[in-house]
């Protein structure tokens, strides 16, 4: 890591972004990446191609390191572990998860591919669907290992009958030494058995061992305890012994044969971790600006194009949750954007103002941001900002004086600088921290504008702070260089950290030592010292800045007003697309509804024809005929009228009362006042005046006061229907089924105006001939919801039940 980038604190970004990897390869590769690695373009595209489906469904990309278990492995000496099975066994399974969502990924098609990779064959999809699946290797495992990675005999064929007579041989030892526990437990020491020397034996008193003949295994420290094997168990223990032999060799063997077997797949194995480093590292990188709200920015490819362009860009050590992970104290302000726009014939920047300002950390924000954009990372800056390339990075940043080897701080950054200047490429980026200062004002000022004309005419991109003013005033005349000051607010003597483009600063030494109370005799001898000249400069400043913060003010109030206008705009837009919306609604209700009355009326219209005529062939009596036939055109025509009626508009700048629960209303057809008990949608319950109830739609009600539903003094009803007993039932049998329309016609219209809910018409079974004319008496009526069959208890097929609305 060179010099520069440990002064930009590149080594701890780099670590943040380590910290998100999951495997030892990925963390390797991100902890040895830098600028001129060559592997931006395949950062960038992998980060990209991975993004949208980590920001969905993270679960579809795990990463579950093979590490140990893989170093073992490919070791032709290794030998694995339990650990290392399990691990092998779900990572394998975690990888096939991995290999099948990378082989799903498409590139869009308007994506344009990074610089210097090729979508056919860098992209991680790409190897994906070239690789094996590791799912099979996987189910192997987890049919012969347990899920702490234990050989599972009992799965195998030929381990599964040497376990058994192993476990058959061990139990007929332990039986038979538990058998000698109970027989004398005053000989031994403990109730156990025990394990020496592969056999098992009973730990025995020293001075009871004649009690227990057998085979002095071992002895205890103290010597007090002796562990025996009686000589009833030793054929025992020989042929349990026997037995775990042949099981461990058997088991030694199929590990041995299994690894072989996975070792023939190592190339396998190889490209699937390979992939696996790969694919952590991309998401390792998505972690990293999930963390610092970064984006990928726009970078050029020649070092002599494009713009340094940063938009509410920070510096991520200072970020909120970047410090929390780091254990860092959050910061006491918070933290500032820099904006800071520089073009290929401007690249030069020279950054003045008082000291604690936030110079430094400019540069360094400028600097770690470009390193980071040139090694494909994430940067915490808006969408829209772009860097240059980059062939080198120079910084001059802190005191590089030494004592061992007797330079100064000018020395050292004269020695510094040299070595910038031996080394710099065209088109590189050099930061200068306090140029000039160590030595002479004059001289230190002479010395680093030549130093800045040398590196402008290299084509450098240049940023330095300085508190000499005639570097400030030889950058406001040369072409390739612009001013830019760090804000400071007098009246707090604090800094605000806010860079502004395009004007020079001060230092404020004198007006800060004013503020802080130094005798005036002390200051006036300093302006004295200070010269006419420079006391005019400083006042220019002054006054620029001035200028400079009343049209930033401005500019504010017209954002602000901007953002106003837009506001209204968006309002305005969404009004519109409601009104259009209710437009095309009213009209689909309202074609819906000529339709029905249309359909209603045709209907109606036939029948009322048919019906005259057939009795005026039964010759009735003519004007009892036309005064019927009056009345039902005028039933019909209020019918219609109730349906179609225009909405009443609103008179002057008076709201039309609405119809709500608990006020009163009137049918606009049938004339029926009351008080609305229930509003369920559409569906409004009605309650008359004189306690009936009347379900029908909102939009056949006008709501009215409660004064206008009082009944009135006179006593006279609106409609004769609420003043009759209707009855929920009309019986037909016997009737004709030509002469039933009518009536059935006045039952349900007398019905809905009493606000009955359900009615029921019997005609009987007979010819089924009544009640076919019932059915089409009834069909087409708006006011019935449902026509069916009566329940088996009320008449079944002999009744029609209808359902009112």
């Amino acid at each position: 890591m060179t010099p520069e980038l440990q002064a930009l604190e590149f080594p701890e970004a780099v670590r943040l972004i380590q910290a998100g990897a999951r495997t030892a390869e990925a963390r390797t590769a991100l902890g040895s990446m830098h600028p001129w690695d060559g592997r931006a373009g395949l950062r960038r595209l992998h980060q990209l191609e991975l993004q949208d489906l980590w920001a969905q469904s993270p679960d579809l990309l795990p990463v579950q390191a093979l590490d140990e278990a893989l170093e073992e492995l490919l070791d032709p000496a290794g030998w694995l572990q339990p650990d290392h099975w399990r691990q092998l066994r779900d990572g394998l399974r975690a990888l096939a998860v991995l290999l099948r969502s990378l082989s799903g990924l498409a590139w869009p098609e308007a994506r344009p591919a990074p610089a210097g990779v090729h979508l056919g064959i860098d992209r991680l999809q790409v190897t994906a669907a070239l690789l094996p699946d590791p799912s099979p290797v996987a189910d192997r495992l987890a049919k012969a290992f347990t899920a702490d990675g234990q050989l599972d005999p009992l799965r195998i064929p030929g381990l599964a009958e040497l376990h058994r007579q192993r476990q058959a041989a061990l139990q007929a030892v332990q039986n038979k030494l538990q058998k000698l526990l109970r027989g004398g437990p005053e000989a031994f020491s403990d109730p156990l058995v025990v394990e020496r020397n592969g056999r098992l034996c009973l730990p025995v008193r020293q001075e009871r061992r004649s009690l227990v003949p057998g085979l002095v295994l071992d002895r205890s420290g103290s010597g007090a305890t002796v562990f025996i094997e009686p000589m009833d168990a030793v054929p025992l223990n020989n042929a349990f012994v026997e037995a775990d032999r042949d099981y461990t060799q058997a088991v030694q063997a199929f590990l041995r044969d299994l690894l072989a077997e996975l070792r023939a797949r190592r190339e396998d194995f190889t490209r699937w971790r390979d992939l696996q480093a790969q694919a952590d590292q991309a998401l390792a990188l998505l972690r990293w600006a999930a963390l610092c709200d970064g984006r990928l920015p726009d970078l050029e490819a020649d070092p002599k194009r494009g713009r340094l362009c940063l938009l509410e860009a920070r510096h991520p050590l200072l970020l909120p949750a970047v410090r929390e992970v780091l254990g860092l104290e959050p910061l006491p302000h918070p933290v500032v954007p820099l904006n800071l726009v520089l073009e290929a014939e401007k690249p030069g920047l020279v950054i003045s103002g008082s000291n604690t300002g936030g110079k430094t950390v400019v540069l360094k924000t400028v600097g770690l941001l470009t390193a980071l954009a040139a090694c494909g990372c994430a940067v915490p800056a808006r969408e829209g900002s772009s860097f240059p390339a980059l062939p080198s990075l120079h910084a001059d940043i802190g005191d590089h004086q030494t004592i061992t080897g007797s330079l100064s701080t000018f020395s050292s950054h004269i020695l510094h600088l040299k070595d910038i200047l031996k080394n710099v490429h065209d088109g590189g980026l050099v930061l200068l921290d306090e140029l000039g200062t160590g030595t002479d004002p004059k001289e230190g000022a002479a010395l680093g504008i030549a130093l800045l004309q040398t590196l402008s005419r290299r084509r450098c991109w240049i940023l330095c702070s300085t508190h000499l003013g005639e570097i400030s005033q030889w950058a406001l005349r040369h072409v390739r260089f612009q001013n830019a000051s760090v804000q400071f607010d007098e009246d707090r003597l604090a800094p605000t950290y806010r860079l502004l483009v395009g004007q020079p600063g001060q230092s404020r030494a004198l007006t800060i030592a004013a503020k802080l109370g130094l005798p005036a005799p002390l200051l006036e001898h300093a302006e004295k010292v200070l010269g006419r000249r420079e006391q005019d400069w400083r006042d220019f400043l002054r006054q620029l800045e001035a200028e400079r913060v009343r049209i930033q003010e401005e500019a504010e109030v017209l954002r602000q007003r901007e953002a106003a206008i837009e506001k209204d705009r968006e309002i305005l837009r969404q009004r519109e697309e409601k009104l259009w919306t209710e437009r095309e609604a009213f009209q689909r209700e309202s074609r819906e509804k000529v339709a029905r009355v249309l359909d209603f009326l045709d209907h109606e219209g036939k029948r009322l024809v048919r019906e005259l005529k057939d009795r005026q062939k039964a010759q009735a009596n003519a004007d009892r005929l036309g005064t019927e036939a009056h009345e039902r055109v005028k039933q019909l025509t209020r019918i219609a009228e109730a349906e179609l009626g225009p909405r009443r508009p609103r008179p002057g700048a008076e709201e039309v009362p609405q119809v709500r629960e608990g006020g009163h209303a009137r049918h606009r057809g049938l004339g029926v006042e009351g008080k609305v008990l229930a509003l369920k949608g559409d569906r409004v319950t009605l309650e008359t005046l004189q306690g009936r109830r009347l379900e029908c739609r909102v939009g056949e009600l006008e709501a009215i006061g409660a004064r206008e539903a009082a009944p009135r003094a006179s006593g006279k009803v609106r409609v004769r229907a609420e003043a009759l007993d209707i009855e929920s039932e009309i019986n037909l049998i016997g009737r004709a089924s030509d002469d039933v329309d009518s009536e059935i016609y006045r039952f349900v219209e007398e019905a809905l105006a009493a606000g009955r809910r359900v009615i029921r018409i019997v005609h009987g079974h007979g010819t089924g001939r009544l009640k076919a004319a019932v059915r089409e008496a009834l069909r087409g009526h708006p006011g019935i919801s449902r026509v069916e069959d009566a329940p088996q208890n009320q008449g079944g097929a002999g009744a029609t039940v209808v359902t009112l609305r």
